[in-house]
């Protein structure tokens, strides 16, 4: 019996080939695997959807259908891909948000073990300042109330990286994003790439290491793989550059586990 397992988040970015991304994310993949993607447009989705039929798709936007009325905000879901060994229990998206459809949730089966996932995208605090609270609110509402394994997101947090949450700073006083960043240590996940790497230390200032670089802030680390005690973690990797060279913005965040 195989208890092992790849995960991949991942924001691809809704500009650029989405070819060549994915070209990229499935040369990855091998085994049983998990991929929790962010800005995801429909047409990628169909795309994804007639390419790789062998998988299980599951796709926000089939949750709360964009309107006429929506902008392109709206047209920015999430997926989680599942390989074909892995069987869906229950999917859906977070009601009580602001986006809901910038979430995902999906419990799964895996040799008759239930892993509960959870893909997240938080919105930018420029262009919604009062609601990026809000909606981390709702993410810890969620997290508390569903317990997942695994939770992938895209934060746009923190302002100051460290290696442990609790040396974490936050924009706008830690509104939201510090509820949330806590809820997830309190419901017994860490921070994947922190606990392989054992890093018990961190210049002050800088990111961990970088998942997306911004004109007037330079290197961030803005993605991250959350995983509980259920997994003993075998590798996980930052892949920063070869995700920029296949069009993305963002690293993919790749690691491996034994349940």
């Amino acid at each position: 019996m195989n208890n092992k397992i790849q995960v991949v988040n991942w924001n691809i970015s809704y500009m650029g080939n989405h070819e060549s991304k994915l070209d990229f994310l499935f040369s990855l993949l091998h085994g049983n695997y998990c991929v929790l993607l962010q800005e995801v447009k429909p047409h990628v989705y169909e795309y994804i959807k007639s390419k790789y039929q062998d998988n299980t798709i599951i796709y926000s936007l089939n949750y709360r259908t964009p309107s006429k009325f929506d902008s392109d905000a709206r047209k920015l879901g999430v997926m989680i891909i599942l390989s074909k060994k892995i069987s869906v229990k229950e999917t859906g998206i977070i009601e009580r948000n602001v986006f809901p459809d910038r979430t995902l949730y999906a419990t799964v089966d895996m040799n008759g073990k239930e892993l509960k996932i959870l893909a997240l995208h938080s919105i930018t605090g420029c262009n919604y300042y009062m609601a990026k609270s809000v909606q981390y609110d709702s993410f810890a509402e969620f997290i508390d109330s569903y317990s997942p394994d695994i939770i992938g997101i895209d934060a746009n947090e923190p302002q100051i990286d460290s290696y442990g949450i609790e040396k974490m700073k936050f924009f706008d006083n830690g509104k939201g994003a510090k509820i949330f960043f806590h809820e997830v240590k309190n419901k017994g996940l860490c921070d994947t790439f922190v606990k392989y790497k054992n890093i018990a230390d961190c210049e002050e200032g800088k990111p961990i290491t970088v998942s997306h670089n911004i004109k007037r802030k330079g290197a961030v680390r803005y993605d991250f793989l959350f995983s509980n005690n259920n997994f003993t973690i075998t590798s996980c990797e930052y892949l920063y550059d070869k995700a920029i060279k296949a069009g993305s913005d963002h690293a993919a965040i790749v690691a491996e586990f034994i349940i």
